[in-house]
């Protein structure tokens, strides 16, 4: 799939191979791994390089790179996973280095997505989970209609404690 998707001054558009690098780092900084990771080791690139294959195979549906138009500065990612076509409903995530979050290239990134999720698929809603504790993501979620559709109690354990995970989903 080669399709961009703008809107104002920001692109989302398909990974190529060179963003690679930049996802590798992303995938081991601390902030990724503690606010919207399974994951918790940091790794290598080589079993990086593997791991995103592994992840664009089995559930990965869609992923861009957020850029700001014109000077293809990189802001983020943003993805679905999980599609499931039958009952009309997917999985999105993102992440926004600490250094490009507030600025609201988030906001309009998660949008477009959302819009284009809807537009183009048989879709009846979209989910995004968040842990308890990210307090970036849930009150961004709720500005854009995403409603709490479960809690998984003490879901995740980290840093001493035991935190929630929030399911969330916006309906078509």
């Amino acid at each position: 799939m080669k399709t961009c998707l703008e809107i104002g001054s920001v692109r989302l558009r398909p990974i190529e191979e060179s963003d690679l690098r930049t996802l590798y780092v992303w995938r081991n900084e601390s902030e990724f791994l503690k606010l919207f990771s399974p994951r918790r080791t940091v790794i290598s690139y080589e079993k990086f390089v593997a791991e995103h294959k592994r992840d664009m195979e089995r559930e990965r549906h869609l992923q861009f790179i957020v850029e700001i138009v014109g000077r293809n500065k990189v802001l983020g990612t943003i993805y679905s996973y999980n599609l499931n076509l039958v009952d009309g409903h997917v999985f999105m995530g993102g992440y926004m280095p600490k250094d490009t979050r507030g600025l609201g290239y988030g906001a309009i990134a998660c949008m477009l997505y959302i819009s284009y999720l809807f537009e183009f698929f048989p879709l009846h809603k979209i989910y995004f989970e968040a842990l308890g504790y990210n307090k970036f993501s849930l009150p961004l979620l709720q500005n854009f209609g995403f409603l709490e559709e479960g809690r998984f109690r003490a879901h995740r354990f980290y840093d001493g404690g035991r935190h929630d995970l929030i399911r969330t989903a916006v309906y078509r």
